[in-house]
């Protein structure tokens, strides 16, 4: 009985190693999902304030996965917040590039939302312009750009705008 014991125990052994081994591989071939794990991390640290902490597992995130836009646009998030205007404008334009579908609209309007807090609306004019021509706004497109249109000296455009009836080329756009 003893003997099947000590046979049974390096066989367990090499058992459990190679579970380990393998185990640390998958880890190391799953960078997306390590990715996500470091950015659900960030976003927990971003809500309870510990943006340092959040800015460390988000730029392991970007390691991991150096192409996903979200990633870029929460370390804009932290940017900003630190007072960091200029790079928070850089991640969301690296973001902006990257983006894999059509969708462009939520960076063009952190951009815009961080360049009018700076003070910065002639750019950030030029910046919502890309959306004005769209049909379909999105959700504070209106709201943004009126802004950056009244510090740009475009007061009637600006609640044109607002008003939902302006023109932007040969059409008139009016929103709901």
């Amino acid at each position: 009985m003893m003997r099947k014991r000590q046979k049974f125990i390096p066989v367990l052994m090499i058992w459990s190693a190679m579970a380990l081994l393998f185990s640390g591989c998958a880890e190391m071939t799953e960078p997306d999902v390590r990715a996500y794990i470091h950015e659900k991390h960030a976003y927990a640290e971003i809500r309870q304030g510990q943006l340092d902490k959040a800015e460390k597992d988000l730029k392991q995130a970007l390691r991991d996965n150096p192409r996903e836009p979200s990633i870029l646009n929460n370390m804009a998030y932290i940017a900003f917040r630190k007072g960091q205007t200029m790079k928070a404008v850089g991640y969301l334009e690296q973001a902006r590039v990257l983006k894999t579908d059509d969708n462009d609209e939520p960076y063009i309007l952190n951009e815009a939302r961080i360049l009018i807090a700076h003070h910065d609306y002639r750019r950030a004019l030029s910046l919502l312009a890309l959306i004005e021509p769209r049909h379909n706004w999105p959700s504070g497109y209106r709201k943004l750009m009126a802004e950056a249109l009244l510090h740009n000296g475009q007061s009637s455009h600006a609640l044109a705008v607002l008003l939902g009836k302006h023109e932007t080329g040969s059409d008139t756009m009016q929103q709901p």
